[in-house]
């Protein structure tokens, strides 16, 4: 606890010396007041909570990188920390995969849960080129969200109002939109947009250590449709997906250690792999705004989804001392898996909004039902020796052998009430946001409370907001799962009470409006699930055994660094760890320990000729533990390398002038564009393999991320 205390005080001083040396700077830099917001990227209230940053959603489509998109742009934000190109999740504040929540129209969004790597996850939900606004939180948000402990991303669609639409296409795959609206304001209005999605990444995953036939495909359509009559409106959002994953490995050849002490690892495969998950989500709203800022919302969601993971992969391999020849390794293994999982999750929620003067109050009801048919049949074989010994009693020790057939059933009860309120003064503004959640759960028969509240107060080129409360993290069926694939449906939510303070401050330099933020923060978790992670596949315990903290301090600065267009740069510092009950040891780091992360977004176009631009995204952050498969969790505790990259995008928009202004009247955008991934090839590890060598060690052999490769894309805007 002492330790703790010391964390937070440092923290703590560190945000008040940064924050006094900006007001040092403010009094030499043009004044710039709140009202004047900055054009692209700007931290703004969401129902008065203070606590998300608001982005500019047309910059997605900027972003160079192999995912690139929303998510993409997401990992440049405050508090959020990546190590994988390939794979669209993130970190947040300590958190791990399954603690950050997407919304898109207030619908919660959900992934497939049998993903083992990037390689295989394909295209993320949300579709940039449908987007109308987008905000982030990485912590601190209002009980309006539900049950994690991380982040919300929150995403709304757009509701044309006109025709347009777009076409993209690269060495990656290609996407499509058509938007339209016809009627009137004062009568019948109707609106919608739809887009569609084709990836493809072989080309990518051809140029890593692991050769082989790649034929990954992921292809996805959805379509918002929206009426509107008077104050009464109503809309309907589909989405259905496929993706396969298949692959027919060949050899892999890696090398790594040091300059002095080099080792090369060969491997011959036979078998393949060929994964398939096929995802849908129907959701209805109907609306009606009433009268003195009275509304009432009715929403129905039916997700559903059919996950197959099959593969049989048989490896030979060879570790050599590259500078002998000499083998120090020999042996052979087989990995087996025949999973399926079928979810469906329908969602019943009714939301009301009344306004009373200064105070705006919402409630919600919303009934959830789940219904899980889980079949795990997997195991692993590792022979150092390379042969297998017929036991004696006919029985094959594998390394690790799951078998489950499990069903299960649940419904959630969540409720939430909230009121915001904001009071003006004659030297500033004052918002306070303050509510209680409610949430329980049938199968665990659990019922957790929340409260939540923040305070803003906004003073000339100043704003200032602390908020916090609790947050309960009720499990879903990847927390069950036990490690012999049998569920412990009496495992409950872990929890987080969470304290966030932080400052923003607008100001000028060079007459170009800047905002600097800084935020510092403290998670006290308890009944902690522990997990272990390799890429993106999570192993829950299954069992509230630990108890855990997370601390740190997320910096940021963004602006016109160059003129009409946005950058920015951030920092964020953070420690966490936790303390597993009767496992002989006390605090360990948890595996989501990242303690140092710099990104940055910086768009820049020529002086002389405004249609030639570039983007530059580059993220550096610190390595994650590790430790040996299998083991217990405080033998994990090693550290991989950092992880840095590099993306570099440069385009020419050939509907444009060379002093910015356009060509065409009905073509908002031509665009031809070359994008340089890893510019500096970087050697990044994402997880290890690991082998037994002759005298019974074993060595972490690197798996490593993709290297420089260069993409070509066209686009068209209309």
């Amino acid at each position: 606890m002492n330790n703790r205390c010391l964390y937070i005080f440092l923290f703590l001083l560190i945000a008040s010396t940064i924050s006094a040396q900006v007001e040092k700077a403010k009094q030499n830099a043009d004044t710039l007041v709140v009202e004047h917001e900055l054009q692209n990227v700007d931290v703004v209230g969401q129902q008065g909570s203070g606590t998300f940053q608001r982005v500019e959603s047309k910059v997605a489509s900027d972003v160079a990188g192999v995912n690139g998109g929303i998510e993409g742009l997401v990992k440049s934000q405050m508090g959020v920390m990546s190590n994988s190109e390939l794979s669209s999740q993130y970190r947040v504040r300590g958190g791990n995969f399954d603690e950050n929540m997407v919304y898109v129209n207030n619908i919660e969004i959900y992934r497939p849960f049998l993903i083992r790597s990037g390689e295989q996850e394909g295209l993320s939900f949300v579709n940039p080129d449908m987007v109308d606004r987008l905000n982030f939180s990485a912590g601190g948000f209002d009980v309006s969200y539900s049950d994690k402990m991380s982040s919300v991303l929150n995403v709304r669609y757009k509701v044309p109002r006109h025709w347009s639409g777009s076409a993209r296409v690269s060495l990656l795959g290609a996407s499509a939109h058509l938007e339209g609206a016809v009627g009137s304001d004062n009568g019948l209005h109707y609106s919608h947009i739809t887009g569609v999605r084709h990836k493809r990444n072989s080309y990518m995953l051809g140029s890593m250590d692991t050769k082989g036939q790649y034929d990954p495909t992921f292809t996805d359509v959805q379509s918002l449709h929206t009426w509107r009559i008077g104050k009464f409106s109503l809309n309907a959002l589909g989405y259905y997906a496929y993706n396969r994953y298949s692959f027919e490995p060949k050899n892999r050849e890696t090398t790594f250690g040091t300059l002095t002490d080099t080792k090369h690892f060969t491997v011959y495969f036979e078998g393949n792999e060929d994964d398939q998950y096929r995802t849908g989500l129907i959701a209805t709203t109907a609306s009606v705004f009433m009268a003195d800022n009275h509304s009432l919302q009715f929403t129905y969601s039916s997700y559903r989804s059919k996950e197959q993971e099959n593969y049989d992969i048989l490896g030979e391999y060879w570790l050599q001392q590259a500078s002998s020849d000499d083998n120090i390794g020999v042996g052979g293994y087989m990995e087996h898996a025949r999973n399926e999982l079928f979810t469906v999750i329908n969602a019943y929620t009714l939301r009301g909004r009344n306004g009373f003067g200064n105070n705006a109050l919402t409630w919600e009801a919303k009934l959830q039902t789940e219904r899980f048919t889980d079949y795990v049949d997997e195991w692993e074989y590792r022979d150092s020796a390379g042969y297998i010994a017929s036991p004696s009693d006919g029985i094959i020790d594998f390394d690790r052998h799951v078998f489950s057939d499990n069903k299960l059933n649940g419904k959630r009860i969540m409720a939430f009430v909230m009121n915001d309120a904001k009071y003006i003064f004659s030297n500033g503004i004052l918002t306070l946001n303050y509510g209680l959640r409610l949430s329980h759960w049938d199968v665990n028969n659990e019922t957790c409370i929340s409260p939540r509240a923040s305070v803003v107060w906004q003073q000339g080129n100043w704003a200032y907001r602390l908020c916090g409360g609790l947050y309960a993290q009720t499990p879903f069926l990847r927390e069950l799962r036990q490690a012999d694939g049998s569920l412990n449906e009496q495992v409950e939510a872990q929890q987080s009470w969470q304290i966030v303070a932080g400052t923003d401050c607008y100001f000028n330099l060079s007459e170009r409006p800047f905002k600097f933020t800084v935020e510092a923060y403290y998670k006290g978790l308890r009944k902690l699930n522990p997990y272990s992670i390799e890429n993106v596949r999570i192993r829950y315990m299954a069992q509230n055994c630990a108890r855990g903290y997370v601390a740190g301090v997320d910096l940021k600065i963004n602006g016109e660094l160059v003129e009409g267009v946005e950058s920015w740069v951030c920092l964020s510092v953070m420690k966490t760890a936790e303390d597993i009950s009767n496992d002989g040891h006390s605090w360990i780091v948890r595996p989501s320990d990242q303690r140092f992360n710099f990104s940055m977004f910086f768009q820049d176009y020529m002086p002389s000729n405004k249609s030639v631009g570039a983007t530059l995204n580059f993220i550096a952050g610190s390595g994650l533990p590790f430790g040996p498969p299998n083991s217990e969790r405080y033998k994990q505790t090693s550290r991989m390398p950092g992880y840095k990259r590099i993306d570099l995008g440069m385009f020419k928009d050939f509907a444009r002038l060379k002093d910015g202004s356009m060509r065409w009247n009905r073509v908002q955008s031509v665009r031809f564009g070359l994008e340089v991934f890893n510019l500096f090839d970087f050697s990044n590890t994402i997880s290890y393999f690991w082998v037994s060598e002759t005298h019974g060690g074993m060595y972490a052999v690197p798996n490593y991320l993709t290297p420089r490769r260069l993409n070509v894309k066209f686009s068209i805007e209309f």
